[in-house]
């Protein structure tokens, strides 16, 4: 039982590869992105309920994350009709993102990606926005998530530095 949040942040990793292999914005890629962010949800939430929460777990669900993001970022990039005032935006909240990795690893010699309720709420906000491509509303859901991103980016930032 104690592996199960483990399996299912491996699983999320694993659910890349056909998300990859399919067409973006079909039903088979929703169903893929669908089941790969209730593993992101069910991971943390087993793991503190059963009281089996580990540093590698964390590191695992954080690289987990990442390779969703990339592989789920790779399929709609061309689907996104943003204006260049958003996409710098999403640069700046990248810089901020790296600029907090740099100092994790000079303050706590490795990098860390803080799981602040910030960052939770801008993860959820991620996932059920990016059903919105192709929507009238699209853009100010982004501009919105945008704005979340950045203030958790900053928080995570000044949590790190002042540990």
């Amino acid at each position: 039982m104690k592996r199960i949040p483990n399996l299912l942040s491996t699983s999320r990793i694993v659910l890349c590869l056909p998300l990859l292999l399919v067409d973006a914005m079909t039903l088979p890629f929703w169903t893929l992105y669908v089941t790969a962010g209730l593993t992101d949800m069910l991971d943390g939430f087993l793991a503190r309920r059963w009281g089996v929460e580990s540093k590698f777990g964390a590191r695992l669900d954080s690289l987990a994350d990442f390779v969703l993001a990339i592989a789920v970022g790779y399929k709609l990039f061309l689907h996104l009709k943003l204006p260049a005032t958003l996409w710098m935006m999403i640069g700046l909240i990248a810089i901020v993102k790296m600029f907090n990795a740099i100092c994790s690893y000079v303050v706590k010699h490795r990098i860390e990606y803080l799981h602040t309720k910030a960052n939770k709420l801008t993860g959820f906000l991620l996932f059920i926005g990016m059903m919105a491509i192709g929507r009238s509303y699209f853009v100010p859901v982004v501009w919105m998530i945008a704005c979340i991103a950045l203030f958790a980016a900053i928080q995570e930032g000044h949590y790190i530095r002042s540990k």
